[in-house]
């Protein structure tokens, strides 16, 4: 469940409208990988794009090669995402994603964890946090992660699930 693309507010980011450019930010908020790929890398490469648009176009272009199953080029443009925009909690939470896709727990972990921090009162953050630790074979802190996923979204039922499968396998 990776965050998905969120569209770019070009309009107040933007101060040269220019003969394309329009184009390219409607390719950088398609719906189709291939064509947000195409967008957002004219959209990075034009230079015309302030730090905020850039941010945007960088984290649009890692969901559509996440989406591509290019775990590799959505953590590089997660990665450029996050030095212009670190404190955009989605940037860290979709980059731990796709380290959890190639099995790199360590990195993922990093990942939820810093998006914790950016942002404390997301569920979600503290879930992912969670499947990464349980993924690591760390099932207290696993748990203790849904528990504070649970207590933020008490309606969750995956969370709740969780929760009862690691207290299962924990003996509780």
């Amino acid at each position: 469940m990776r965050a998905t693309t969120f569209a770019l507010a070009f309009a107040t980011l933007l101060a040269l409208p220019v003969a394309g450019f329009a184009d390219d930010i409607s390719d950088c908020n398609s719906e189709k990988p291939d064509i947000v790929i195409k967008g957002c890398t004219q959209l990075i490469k034009d230079g015309k794009a302030n730090n905020d648009a850039l941010a945007i176009a960088y984290f649009n272009r890692g969901n559509a090669f996440d989406d591509n199953g290019d775990h590799d080029g959505a953590i590089i443009d997660y990665t450029e995402s996050i030095k212009l925009k670190p404190d955009y909690m989605l940037n860290y939470m979709n980059r731990g994603l796709s380290y959890l896709s190639k099995q790199d727990y360590d990195n993922a972990l990093a990942d939820f964890t810093q998006a914790v921090k950016v942002e404390p009162d997301s569920g979600k953050a503290y879930y992912n946090q969670g499947r990464a630790l349980e993924a690591k074979g760390d099932l207290a802190n696993a748990l203790a992660s849904y528990q504070k996923a649970a207590e933020l979204a008490p309606n969750n039922k995956t969370v709740q699930k969780k929760i009862a499968e690691i207290k299962q396998q924990l003996g509780q």
